[in-house]
């Protein structure tokens, strides 16, 4: 205290410090887990409200039960939906040994198996993350943005024109090139054309209602009765997978072959040893490879697809976002996705994280065994922190930086996407070139609907469009 605080300090309180020291801080009552609110509707009402109406139904019960609350559509399972950021804040960053993520992945197993980071926990995924650092930060980043820049500009001159198309399968296809450039880098394998072609055919599972069932775990008997139903995709998808599974062996032995090794992902995983000192296993490449070619493109598709699907009915800003890249800024554009993962967030639940062992999380003590769901869409959706949420308004991240913990498309802490920088460049990069290159005509007057297609949230039916040659192109472009 300097000596006026002193004076004053002795007149009010006779020479006592003003602040009681000795006074106890509040205490916050922690209570258990079973006392957090949620709906009572029964399982069944619960899944076929989640399945249905998910976006209505949270937000319902956000209303209802405030930032955190308790679903239960999945017996003798427990899911807790988090909105609160400061406690999102403590999922993120909580201990490796108190909460696991790869437990939360059984659904996309049928995709990429159980060996690969995803479903890694604790050491082994710290290791395995911090090598595979290495194919997506400095030279290989440098690498794989110019990589990008090309192969944007050859798939959209390749895209048709003054035809009705569906949007999402053509960006599909440019996002499998670029995890192409990834995970293979400059040593494309020779048969890239064929596996390019099998992983779209697998993936075509994502447009069942099947796409989130984990029908590899089912016995033998109930898998040969969903062969035979049709309109599953299960039977198309079982004959798909051996044939890239195998294709993915192909380009392994021919990389091993050529031995031409740099900071690409194949390249990366081939230096891995476990503690004993083996190599990965054929498996463990074949599920990060394919951890790649499912995770890296499904969700960059989405936000593409959402991006196209809001300028092609805002001209005003459409005609913004061109003005300013003819100008040769960048500026806009970012705020354009940024806003498009807030507004659309790919996965519009992180993943679940599964309680290992007892952790107190803002007031409320969790038990091993539930599951902790950070919500995006909740979050990104907010009104308090995003005013009219549901417009689509770039403007709000001009000049402003999104929120570590109010803003997560790419989840948080030790499983955050490490290709979250590549991702904001892709959809960048190919927003610049579509609205350089064509004008947008879209074939459905009506917003296209959210719907899932596998992990994921696209806009239905595509969207539809018309891309008709621009007249007046950036100039310098």
């Amino acid at each position: 205290m300097n000596p006026d605080a002193n004076d004053v300090a002795a007149e009010h309180g006779g020479g006592r410090c003003p602040v009681d020291h000795t006074a106890k801080p509040a205490e916050t009552t922690v209570i258990p887990s079973s006392q957090v609110p949620g709906p009572s509707l029964g399982q069944r009402e619960q899944l076929a409200q989640w399945a249905q109406n998910r976006t209505a139904f949270l937000n319902e019960c956000k209303r209802l039960y405030g930032s955190k609350f308790k679903l239960g559509f999945v017996p003798g399972v427990e899911f807790f939906i988090l909105t609160d950021p400061d406690e999102v804040k403590a999922v993120f960053q909580a201990p490796r040994t108190s909460l696991h993520c790869g437990t939360s992945n059984g659904a996309l197993e049928k995709f990429f198996g159980h060996t690969g980071l995803a479903f890694l926990d604790e050491g082994e995924h710290l290791a395995r993350r911090k090598a595979l650092t290495r194919s997506f930060k400095g030279a290989a980043f440098n690498r794989i943005t110019e990589a990008v820049e090309q192969i944007t500009v050859d798939a959209v001159a390749q895209w048709p024109r003054d035809e009705d198309v569906d949007m999402h399968p053509l960006v599909h296809r440019w996002a499998m090139n670029v995890i192409r450039e990834v995970v293979f880098g400059r040593v494309v394998p020779s048969n890239w054309p064929q596996l390019l072609d099998g992983l779209m055919d697998l993936l075509e599972i994502n447009t069942y209602p099947t796409a989130m069932i984990m029908f590899d775990r089912w016995s033998p008997a109930k898998k040969r009765l969903m062969k035979r139903r049709p309109g599953t995709g299960v039977k198309d998808f079982w004959r798909n997978r051996p044939r890239v599974d195998a294709l993915i062996a192909e380009a392994v032995a021919e990389r091993l072959e050529v031995g031409e090794l740099g900071n690409d992902m194949l390249s990366v995983l081939l230096g891995i040893t476990h503690e004993d000192g083996t190599t990965l296993s054929g498996v463990e490449l074949r599920d990060e490879i394919m951890t790649m070619f499912v995770a890296g493109t499904v969700t960059t598709v989405s936000a593409v697809c959402w991006s196209i699907e809001h300028f092609s009915r805002d001209p005003e800003r459409l005609a913004k976002l061109r003005a300013e890249i003819a100008e040769g800024s960048s500026e806009y554009l970012t705020a354009a996705a940024h806003e498009v993962l807030r507004k659309n967030p790919p996965l519009p639940n992180n993943l679940a994280r599964q309680v290992m062992e007892p952790i107190v999380i803002g007031n409320v003590r969790y038990e091993p065994g539930q599951l902790l769901v950070p919500s995006a869409e909740l979050m990104n959706n907010d009104p308090e922190r995003y005013p009219e949420p549901d417009e689509f308004r770039p403007e709000r991240f001009l000049g402003v930086q999104p929120g570590q913990y109010t803003w997560i498309p790419f989840g948080g802490g030790h499983t955050r996407c490490m290709g979250d920088q590549i991702a904001i460049h892709e959809i960048r990069t190919m927003l610049r070139e579509l609205v350089t290159n064509v004008d947008f005509e879209r074939v459905e007057e009506d917003p296209a609907k959210a719907v899932p297609r596998g992990p994921v949230v696209v806009p239905q039916r595509g969207p539809r469009m018309v891309l008709r040659p621009r007249t007046a192109v950036a100039a310098g472009h």
